[in-house]
């Protein structure tokens, strides 16, 4: 109950709130996976990366973590290491959509958009049927003349094992 009180103080922009259910967080994974996400939304990077390695340094089965670490450093423009932290979850989880879409946005950043572009090609012809929302990810990306959003990445942040 605290830790959706304290999305919700977040949400509604009520600092005194938010504060009183921070105080309340307990140091066990789920708070501190809310707390994390709570500094990505505030756009904490730094606070929710180091949130987030302390968690995957006790539970390395919690791959998706690391797509949440390089979606941290991607933001902070450091996209060669968002590229290297990627790379451990993609290992695992080749095909995942959310995954090589950010990796295409650091393409985008690190290289030059055709590079980006060779990426969600790729990805929009592997994408099967249950990845249709994925394709409308692609075709966003695709047409967008900068690729600078990744539609997902809020979503990700809610998400947590």
């Amino acid at each position: 109950q605290n830790r959706l009180l304290f999305h919700l103080a977040h949400k509604f922009n009520d600092e005194k709130k938010l504060m009183n259910f921070h105080q309340n967080l307990q140091d066990i994974k789920e708070d501190q996976l809310s707390l994390a996400s709570i500094h990505y939304m505030r756009s904490h990077y730094q606070e929710a990366i180091d949130i987030y390695k302390r968690i995957l340094l006790d539970n390395r089965e919690y791959l998706a973590l690391n797509v949440y670490v390089a979606l941290c450093y991607y933001k902070l423009d450091y996209y060669d290491v968002s590229q290297e932290v990627l790379a451990v979850y993609l290992q695992q989880i080749p095909d995942s959509t959310i995954a090589l879409n950010l990796k295409a946005c650091n393409h985008f950043r690190l290289y030059n958009g055709k590079a980006a572009e060779a990426e969600l090609k790729s990805l929009m012809d592997n994408a099967s049927s249950p990845f249709e929302f994925a394709k409308e990810l692609i075709r966003h990306n695709l047409v967008s003349q900068f690729l600078r959003l990744i539609v997902l990445c809020p979503v990700l942040v809610y998400h947590s094992n």
